[in-house]
């Protein structure tokens, strides 16, 4: 028998002297067998509708937080090399790729080391030529600078 139907099974026995002394105090008198099939018969249908009804989950999809992706696909390095990209091949320039490449500097610069691109040992770390580049009007930057640029901030 399963361990829920025990525990059942003890409730009911329990139940049943509970009335039987309860009925017994005030001069009812009831027929033992009787009151058990009642008892038994209340504890078994409480006992069904409770595993009908019972915990069955959310009764909503679930979504993951992160999206199921293919292995290999990173969407955060897809965009940058989108970014990248049109830096290199679009018509105007923009200051997007600027403004990504000061974000990285922030965040490297904050985080390795607690300073901020403001700060005089931030321009020894990253060199007056980012510096410079980042703080300019928007500019095109060649492959090679920007992979200079890249390295460096990685290696902060």
């Amino acid at each position: 028998m399963n361990r829920r139907w025990w525990g059942r099974v003890a409730i009911a026995v329990t139940l049943f002297a509970v009335l039987q002394v309860v009925f017994t105090v005030v001069d009812f008198e009831p027929h033992a067998l009787r009151l058990g099939l009642l008892v038994a018969l209340c504890v078994a249908a409480a006992g069904l509708v409770r595993d009908t009804l019972g915990d069955s989950g959310p009764g909503w999809d679930v979504r993951p937080v992160r999206p199921m992706v293919p292995p290999g696909a990173d969407h955060r390095l897809s965009s940058y090399v989108r970014l990248v990209e049109g830096h290199l091949t679009s018509a105007t320039v923009d200051r997007g790729l600027q403004l990504r490449l000061a974000a990285l500097c922030d965040e490297r610069l904050l985080r390795r080391h607690g300073l901020r691109r403001t700060d005089p040992a931030a321009e020894q770390l990253l060199g007056t030529d980012l510096l410079r580049d980042l703080a300019a009007p928007p500019t095109r930057l060649a492959r090679a600078r920007i992979e200079d640029y890249l390295r460096r901030i990685e290696e902060l």
